[in-house]
């Protein structure tokens, strides 16, 4: 742990296919992102990240499907309320109840549309003073929670091999299990020796 390290190849592989939006510009030039340098932290901290992307990807979906759904019932309830009663084709069996029930009441209300959430589009991932670092546009503050936590949860999980670990060291912050933090201080320990 003395500078730059990169998760393996076919870890990063497996992410950027599985995570497709997220990862878009892992290939793209430094010009437009850190990504294409791939993850710069060793493997212990793999099972983290899917964890992170399925939960962001999943929000952004969600989030998506809901706020078209409020849209099209506040388009078929406003179209309903001016006697308008066109075809209802994209509104499931259920929103067209929620209409007719909305219609019973002598003032119905619109729903509030819920706020657009952007992709996230993720433009570096490394590690920094001995946690993880996740840097990425778009999103809300939902998923900003959900990068705090797994940045937070790094400082407890060696970063070489994903067992638990602590954040130390006497020249590289890192966060490393017992065996690991043992083996690299006994490198630095022998480097200092030989200078």
């Amino acid at each position: 742990m003395t500078g730059r390290t990169k998760m393996r190849e076919d870890l990063d592989k497996a992410l950027v296919e599985r995570f497709p939006k997220l990862f878009r510009d892992r290939y793209a030039p430094m010009s437009e992102t850190c990504m294409c340098w791939g993850f710069e932290h060793d493997d212990g901290w793999f099972s983290i990240i899917p964890t992170l992307c399925a939960n962001i990807q999943h929000h952004i979906d969600w989030q998506r499907k809901q706020r078209i759904g409020v849209l099209l019932y506040n388009r078929a309830l406003s179209r309903a309320i001016k006697g308008d009663l066109g075809p209802a084709s994209r509104l499931s069996a259920w929103q067209q109840t929620q209409i007719e029930e909305a219609l019973e009441d002598p003032e119905p209300q619109l729903r509030t549309v819920p706020a657009a959430v952007h992709q996230v589009v993720v433009r570096q991932v490394k590690e920094k003073f001995g946690t993880l670092r996740f840097y990425y546009d778009g999103g809300d503050d939902k998923i900003d929670g959900m990068v705090r936590m797994a940045e937070s949860m790094s400082a407890v999980i060696c970063e070489q091999c994903g067992a638990p670990g602590t954040v130390g060291g006497s020249r590289w912050i890192s966060t490393l299990c017992e065996t690991h933090r043992a083996e690299h201080e006994a490198k630095y320990a022998k480097d200092r020796s030989v200078s």
